[in-house]
């Protein structure tokens, strides 16, 4: 009997112009977002290997100077972007494209690309996944809000009820060819990024995984929505009434409440200012953390063990360089000081984050897109895992450079003096991250994933009770 509905269903949809007229108009918008998506992806990709080849080759034609003064020319590293922020772009435009390095100081992400957008994007960009996540509850309102409240007022449910057609198999029946009509969007987003990284030659395992997780999640999502719109279809006498609860929806759960999720975030959980944050890892490093007395302290004990070791009574008979060697010692410790505050920068960034997921428990718009920033590595724990790689690349290359000066020089140096050259900078090798496995995003969207199934379970639940309220 279920299927005797779903292909009554379908061929109302293919005869009915509505329907015809809503996949075109949705297929049309979504082509145009993903291949806007697709061509900013191409041209930031483009202008971040130019602008990285640039900066290697400024880093290995600085000259001859001092090691040190190299160190402090510093590197920019930037985070190469995976195919699927063609779908969903997610945070990537708000901490920064690239990591400045240099010795002794841990940097933030800079040049975000947010603060030069138009005042209009802030109502969002045109994303694939933004336009799908925002769009497809539209297309499922317009066709399900009289799905069930028609066929009341037509008269036709009579007809099926008298055909022995119980409510529980209309309804499944009705689910089962609306979803199918719709899956062909959620599909067509997931697969985007796999087919224009197969014909860049850029596709890999990594690529399939995470789109076919992407592609998992759009289907639940597209279930959701038409068992929603279905369960406030059989639940009101007529599609007016519906039609309005459902607009209402859409309205609360693509605008309402991200943006009060974002608000309450904001002020639950404060972000430190930027003055803030650095004075108080400059007072830490100079004061020192408990029980480690203050910088100059802390160089008194370092340079005595240092003369000690060697058995001299002055750094400038060192027979290794007493400079880099002090510089060592203070980066270490500037590192974990450094440490201990960007640790609890991130606790800040998670905790607001658990409180978008909590927001994300009334709005499966929300869920989805936290969902798919996981998946397409655009959210707070890729951003971290890439921060991370930077800093541990930062840190090696600092002690190279200090190793190799230790090395190369005996007691005090002047920090004028140049003795480093081409051979030093093109010694260290460049930068390279790769992002984790599927996996990876797999776990840290484990909340993202139980908030699904927990709005999978309202849709049924909704679908449950509403067939009672399905009478001739």
């Amino acid at each position: 009997m279920i299927r005797t509905v779903v292909v009554k269903e379908l061929r109302a949809m293919a005869r009915e112009g509505r329907f015809a007229a809503l996949l075109a108009i949705g297929a049309a918008v979504l082509a145009v977002a993903i291949l806007a998506s697709l061509q900013r992806h191409a041209a930031v990709a483009s202008e971040v290997a130019q602008v990285t080849a640039a900066t290697r080759q400024q880093w290995d034609d600085q000259g001859d100077k001092h090691p040190h003064r190299g160190a402090h020319f510093g590197l920019y590293v930037f985070r190469p972007a995976s195919a699927l922020t063609v779908i969903e772009p997610g945070l990537g435009d708000y901490f920064g494209q690239a990591l400045w390095l240099e010795p002794h100081r841990r940097n933030v992400a800079r040049f975000e690309p947010a603060q030069d957008a138009l005042p209009s994007t802030r109502f969002g960009d045109l994303s694939a996944g933004f336009v799908f996540a925002v769009l497809l509850p539209l297309l499922v309102i317009a066709v399900t809000f009289d799905a069930v409240s028609g066929e009341r007022q037509r008269g036709t449910l009579r007809m099926m009820h008298g055909a022995g057609v119980a409510p529980a198999r209309l309804v499944a029946g009705k689910f089962l060819a609306l979803g199918a009509g719709f899956a062909v969007f959620a599909l067509a987003v997931a697969l985007a990024p796999v087919i224009a990284a197969s014909a860049g030659g850029t596709l890999d395992g990594a690529v399939w995984w995470r789109a076919a997780g992407l592609g998992a999640a759009y289907l639940l999502y597209t279930a959701i929505l038409v068992g929603l719109g279905l369960a406030v279809s059989a639940w009101l006498a007529d599609g007016r009434s519906a039609l309005f609860v459902l607009v209402g929806l859409w309205l609360a759960f693509v605008f309402v409440i991200p943006g009060i999720g974002a608000a309450v975030a904001r002020h639950a959980v404060p972000l430190p200012s930027a003055q803030a944050f650095w004075a108080a890892i400059q007072r830490d490093f100079t004061e020192g953390l408990p029980g480690d007395g203050n910088l100059a302290a802390r160089t008194e004990r370092h340079d005595a063990a240092l003369l000690s070791r060697y058995g001299v009574t002055r750094l400038e008979d060192l027979p290794v360089g007493a400079a880099p060697l002090r510089r060592l010692e203070r980066d270490a410790y500037a590192d974990r000081v450094h440490a201990l505050h960007f640790d609890a920068l991130w606790q800040r960034y998670a905790a607001q984050e658990n409180v978008m997921r909590a927001a994300a428990l009334l709005s499966p718009t929300l869920a989805i897109r936290n969902f798919a920033m996981k998946m397409a590595g655009t959210d707070l724990s890729h951003q971290r895992d890439y921060e991370a790689a930077a800093e541990r690349y930062r840190r090696s290359v600092n002690t190279a450079i200090d190793e190799w000066d230790a090395s190369h020089t005996r007691g005090m140096t002047s920090f004028d003096a140049r003795y480093a050259g081409a051979a030093l900078w093109r010694a260290i090798r460049p930068f390279a991250y790769t992002m984790p496995p599927a996996l990876f995003a797999l776990r840290a969207a484990l909340p993202e994933i139980a908030i699904m199934f927990w709005w999978c379970g309202l849709a049924v639940a909704g679908l449950f009770f509403s067939l009672r309220r399905i009478q001739p």
